[in-house]
């Protein structure tokens, strides 16, 4: 460790969960930093790259030029894992006089993964820290300091107490202020540790210490006033990130009686609390303080409440929820419910009995001042499940796919492919989750009632759950099982029916946004051609938007192409005027979308020739198109595979359009091509008259280029 007056720590935060920015705050590294400085004199730095992200590129060398004897990443979550280990492999090569440290909940269920990274062997993090950070980070920098080393590489757990807990150091994160509302959707706030019951599916126990540690009272209510005068939260909602606010009745009633005498500047406050512990003084002190609780529902059904371990009370559990909703309404409270789908032991009768007391609690009655959010169930390390899932396997039959699944990419799916139970697979699961719980969530924003402040907020937690509810995002979905059965060697084989509706629909979503008319016949054949059949398996969630995708898993090794995007073929073929009993080329068959979709438009009367220069292609294709459609191998300069053509669409940029093409037209034949360099390049209308070739440029395009060596 280099020699300062003072140790030098930089403390960084990789970025929110699924790489989105939706908190600003950090609070848990300024806890760490003011105790780092108070204990061991050390110069400490915050960086927060959701928020670096506002001034451009991020560039950890510049981050790190200052020099620093330590460097520490938070890992967070699981979710965390992969990008950590980049950053912390990047930083061994940036900084290899510094001693790199990361912590955080997925740390503390499995240390050992971030010192090597498993996939090479390569040496990353020095120390990985178990538990709360601050006593052995303190440890760790006073030691290295002094010239010692610790001798184990995992250090911790040393558990904070209620004393231990000090003031947030907002200053640290001035640099971001300015940007602070770009970044983020609201700020968030800590003012306690720690959860001591023992929900199956939850990652709490990682930590090791599971007692509940509050800030008192009066300084957490000072706390949030803190945050409001370096924040200025008139504009902004707070997050009390709290693994559990308010367990003992007698703090959460003195915080928020506090906190309603001293009102924050906030729009609204948002925590998350048990429903056990909620009676209605408690949501008649947080309509005086401004506050919204979130509630960890988990289940409708009683018997899935039991197996998830959610309460040691659960007589009347479901039928408080009903009473809390009630109060909610009359005191004019704002609430969030969230349930779990598909977690372990799940079966199809839970799933129902779930969905009806949902749909009971939100959507009958005159109103609601509820919301509802719909989560798979995801299997975290360090959680109950996790630590005996060998048990859980022989009681319930669930049955995980792919494990860890944090150390592959699309972490977000691969979380999720879990069999709940032996009566239960994922994918029937999925299906009955959007045939019972879909619908509630869809029906809640019309019977929200709650008027007042930050409303909107609430309406636009609504929507983003609706959103989860989309056809989009379902074939997001089953996109990645078809893709992730095929990479473990269990590919699916015949139709999917399922698949096809979500991504019908969620190509008429697109279009329509897109602006492309669908009540004509092009329209038409658009939304119900299936796209996704015509793409590599890691493409069929972009098969539904309006945008050109690779064909690399088809083509030549030597070959680039695409698949053009929806709105070029709407063009081109509303530029031929392709219509019922039609003859038509296509010049580029890809691996034969188009020429599907020209067979749609042509009917059984009509006549579709495709042809493609790469033979991968050209097979591709013919493996795919209708029976009508007929594909030919060959070069679309070779006039001999398409002379006297009455249409023909050119799906690849030419310079010009070679003459001998145009001669070969059929007497009043049309053709359409884009034309140009790469640089810039017109869709371009050609028509064969009698008195001559009548041209006509459309508008700007971008193909990809002739990949014939005579274009």
């Amino acid at each position: 460790m280099a020699r300062h007056d003072r140790p030098r720590v930089l403390l960084i935060w990789p970025g929110s969960l699924f790489g989105g920015g939706g908190n600003f705050g950090v609070p848990q590294l300024l806890a760490l930093a003011s105790v780092l400085e108070r204990g061991a004199g050390a110069e400490v730095d915050v960086v927060d790259l959701d928020a670096e992200r506002a001034f451009g590129p991020v560039d950890l060398g510049r981050l790190v030029a200052p020099g620093y004897d330590v460097i520490g990443i938070s890992c967070y979550a699981s979710y965390d894992y992969l990008k950590v280990m980049a950053i912390g492999a990047a930083l061994r090569r940036l900084c290899p006089e510094s001693i790199l440290v990361t912590g955080g909940y997925h740390v503390s269920a499995r240390p050992d993964e971030l010192l090597v990274d498993p996939a090479t062997g390569a040496p990353v993090f020095h120390y990985a820290v178990v538990g709360d950070g601050e006593g052995p980070m303190l440890r760790l920098v006073q030691r290295l300091a002094a010239g010692k080393r610790p001798l184990g590489r995992v250090v911790g757990p040393e558990p904070l107490t209620d004393g231990d807990l000090v003031h947030y150091d907002w200053e640290r994160l001035a640099r971001y202020r300015p940007v602070a509302r770009k970044v983020a959707s609201q700020a968030e706030l800590y003012l306690s540790r720690g959860c001591p019951f023992d929900c199956a599916f939850c990652m709490e126990r990682a930590k090791r210490e599971t007692a509940w540690r509050p800030l008192d009272p009066e300084r957490a209510v000072e706390e949030v006033h803190r945050l409001d005068q370096f924040l200025d939260l008139s504009d902004w909602t707070l997050f009390i990130a709290d693994a559990l606010f308010g367990m003992k009745r007698a703090w959460r009633r003195t915080f928020l009686e506090g906190l309603a005498r001293r009102p924050s500047r906030a729009r609204k406050i948002w925590l998350l609390i048990r429903l056990d512990l909620i009676e209605r003084e408690d949501l008649a002190l947080m309509a005086r303080a401004n506050v919204a609780p979130g509630f960890g529902l988990e289940s409708g059904d009683e018997g899935q409440l039991r197996r998830i371990r959610k309460s040691g009370r659960l007589d009347g559990y479901l039928d408080h929820m009903r009473q809390v909703a009630a109060w909610a309404g009359e005191l004019g409270v704002p609430f969030g419910a969230n349930v779990i789908v598909g977690h372990p032991g799940e079966t199809e009768a839970s799933m129902r009995n779930s969905a009806a007391y949902l749909k009971s609690l939100f959507l009958e009655g005159p109103s609601t001042h509820g919301f509802l959010s719909v989560d798979p169930f995801r299997l975290y390390p360090g959680s109950p499940i996790d630590e005996d899932r060998a048990g859980w396997e022989a009681e319930t039959g669930m049955r995980v796919h792919r494990y860890p699944w944090w150390h592959d990419g699309d972490q977000d799916f691969l979380s999720e492919w879990v069999d709940p139970s032996r009566d239960l697979d994922f994918r029937r699961a999925l299906t009955l989750r959007r045939e019972l719980f879909d619908p509630i969530v869809r029906g809640v924003e019309a019977r929200f009632a709650y008027q007042g402040p930050a409303r909107d907020y609430f309406l636009r937690a609504i929507r983003e759950q609706v959103e989860m509810t989309s056809a989009r995002q379902t074939l997001h979905t089953l996109g990645q099982w078809h893709l992730w059965r095929g990479l473990v060697g269990r590919p699916v084989t015949g139709d999917d029916p399922e698949l096809a509706a979500c991504a019908r629909e969620a190509r008429a979503d697109a279009l329509t946004a897109a602006g492309i008319e669908l009540d004509d016949d092009v329209g038409h054949a658009l939304r119900d051609v299936p796209r996704e059949r015509f793409v590599a398996p890691e493409h069929i969630t972009r098969s539904a938007r309006d945008e050109a995708l690779p064909l690399d898993a088809f083509a030549s090794d030597d070959e680039a192409a695409t698949l053009s995007a929806m709105h070029a073929y709407a063009d081109a073929f509303r530029a031929l005027d392709l219509k019922a009993g039609d003859s038509v080329v296509e010049l580029g068959s890809g691996t034969g979308y188009g020429a599907t979709l020209a067979a749609a438009l042509v009917g059984p009367e009509g006549r579709v020739r495709t042809v493609e220069v790469d033979p991968k292609l050209a097979a591709a294709a013919a493996a795919r198109v209708p029976d009508e459609v007929e594909v030919v191998a060959g070069d679309a300069h070779d006039l001999d595979t398409w002379a006297g053509a009455h249409k023909v669409y050119v799906t690849f940029a030419v310079e010009e359009v070679p003459p001998a093409w145009l001669a070969s037209l059929a007497p009043g034949g049309r053709l359409v091509a884009p034309v140009g360099s790469s640089e810039q390049q017109w869709l371009v209308h050609h028509q064969r008259g009698p008195d001559g070739l009548a041209i006509e440029v459309l508008h700007p395009v971008r193909y990809v280029g002739d990949r014939s060596h005579r274009g």
